[in-house]
């Protein structure tokens, strides 16, 4: 006799094969729970545990009075699960600030390569609103127009594959871009961020990579001590605007 586990498991398997490949289409509704028992020859129980882990995985909606509906294609649930296992991973805030480093320095040849003056404007757009936001001491407006800045740098790549990647970092960023203290204008290190913008647009490698790399080592400063000991889990939840709300 075939366990309900392993039952569960088949059902399941095939159910996401036919999302996957179309033969489910976003939106389309699927069977009741009674025609999915006949047609996949299986217990209420086994269809009830194969919809939950569906569900789970954004691959279907279960709708109270409109039954379970084919989701639109959406990495949250990829990004959710991503920032759960750094958050249990121990990380700190520094081992995360050095990675990101690492990756925006080793990514300065793409983006230039394949950036437009259309992005960089855009960039340059986003650090006058977060320039404005700190002056003002808007610190919600503040996180969102630096979130911003970090993460419309991956558009600039124009890699879809590469962008659909690195999107669920966008979760890590915010925790690691805030500044150790949200209320204090100067830890904002504002001007860090123009240089970047500027070796872009002039297309010069080295002296981008430079700039991202003056802009990371802030978080060396004394000012820093003892936030990049913080664990990311720990900032995450301190955070009153985070996009996990």
């Amino acid at each position: 006799m075939i366990p309900d586990e392993l039952k569960s498991d088949r059902v399941i398997a095939e159910l996401e094969r036919r999302i996957l490949d179309g033969t489910l289409e976003s939106g389309e509704r699927l069977p009741t729970e009674t025609e999915l028992c006949e047609m996949l020859g299986v217990s209420r129980s086994v269809v009830r545990d194969a919809m939950r882990t569906l569900s789970a995985r954004g691959l279907i909606s279960i709708r109270q009075g409109h039954g379970t509906i084919v989701t639109q294609p959406d990495d949250s649930a990829f990004a959710q699960a991503f920032l759960l296992v750094v958050a249990r991973s121990d990380l700190t805030i520094g081992e995360i600030l050095d990675a990101r480093m690492a990756l925006d320095t080793a990514l300065v040849s793409l983006l230039i390569a394949n950036g437009r003056d259309e992005d960089w404007d855009a960039l340059d757009a986003l650090l006058e609103q977060f320039g404005k936001a700190v002056k003002a001491s808007r610190w919600e407006n503040a996180i969102e127009a630096h979130l911003g800045f970090h993460t419309r740098l991956l558009g600039a790549l124009r890699q879809p594959a590469l962008e659909l990647f690195l999107r669920p970092m966008q979760e890590i960023i915010v925790a690691s871009a805030s500044p150790p203290r949200l209320t204090q204008k100067e830890d904002w290190e504002v001007g860090t961020h123009p240089p970047i913008v500027d070796g872009l647009r002039r297309g010069d490698v080295l002296d981008t990579q430079r700039a991202f790399r003056a802009h990371y080592q802030i978080a060396r400063t004394p000012r820093y001590e003892g936030f990049r000991d913080r664990r990311v889990k720990d900032v995450l939840q301190t955070l009153p605007w985070s996009r996990r709300k």
